[in-house]
């Protein structure tokens, strides 16, 4: 019987971390260029059942595996792109293909897709609170707002006048495995991404591709899971109290 804590404690734990998951998806729909994620979870090991006699224990007979406790496996991120929105801000961007912007964060180069940026107090073109948007040759200085950019992500000035820099995109092969997610909504990688030709769209901002009827699906699916586990637990703890009290040590 006392098997059934442990099972039911973990699979409080999981569909916690499940809640978690699908309210930060959920908190971000309005996002720009947010990317949703999925948890995942995995049974934490399995044993194999034996049925033996109750005196002469010597001819076990293997009778099948059970699972013991589900525990998280990892969340996985869908990159897929939800479109975009036009805008009238001359500093938002948005990409059509693949790819990621590139950002000066302060422990290193981060990866985004939200491209509204603005100007910091030094002219560079920003994403805020995160850092300077890195172009082909370094940040990228436009001392103001009124800039135009072709489809390549080149930038001038609003006549065309200047020339002030290339947004740089780059790609990952393998995504799940190369990026991890940033607590600023933005990505990492311990490699360096491929420079890719991205379709750049200025006045633009990407969808979150957070499917809200699917989340909310989901979010009342593990609330059921979980109130479940903690009745049944609640039992439990009922019985294991009668046995205490009514029956006493042995």
């Amino acid at each position: 019987m006392f098997q059934g804590l442990y099972n039911l404690t973990s699979g409080m734990l999981t569909q916690t971390r499940n809640l978690n998951v699908i309210s930060n998806n959920m908190s971000n729909v309005a996002t720009a260029g947010y990317k949703s994620e999925q948890f995942t979870a995995k049974t934490f090991q399995e044993e194999l059942i034996y049925r033996s006699g109750n005196k002469d224990k010597s001819n076990a007979v293997p009778i099948g595996r059970m699972n013991r406790i589900v525990t998280a496996d990892r969340n996985y991120t869908d990159y897929t792109n939800a479109g975009y929105k036009s805008t009238s801000g001359s500093l938002d961007f948005a990409l059509e293909s693949d790819g990621f912007f590139c950002i000066q964060g302060e422990g290193g180069t981060v990866y985004t897709r939200n491209g509204s940026f603005s100007l910091d107090s030094g002219g560079y073109l920003c994403l805020q609170g995160v850092g300077r948007v890195l172009g082909t040759n370094g940040p990228i200085y436009l001392g103001t707002d009124k800039v135009s950019a072709d489809s390549a992500g080149n930038i001038y000035t609003e006549r065309g006048n200047a020339y002030l820099g290339r947004l740089s995109v780059v790609d990952f092969q393998n995504r799940n495995e190369q990026l991890t997610r940033g607590g600023d909504k933005t990505f990492t990688a311990e490699t360096q991404g491929t420079p890719v030709n991205g379709s750049v769209v200025q006045k633009a901002l990407e969808y979150s591709n957070v499917d809200t009827v699917k989340e909310m699906t989901a979010m009342m699916g593990s609330q059921r899971v979980l109130q479940s586990n903690a009745q049944i637990l609640k039992m439990y703890d009922q019985l294991t109290g009668k046995i205490v009290s009514q029956l006493g040590p042995v």
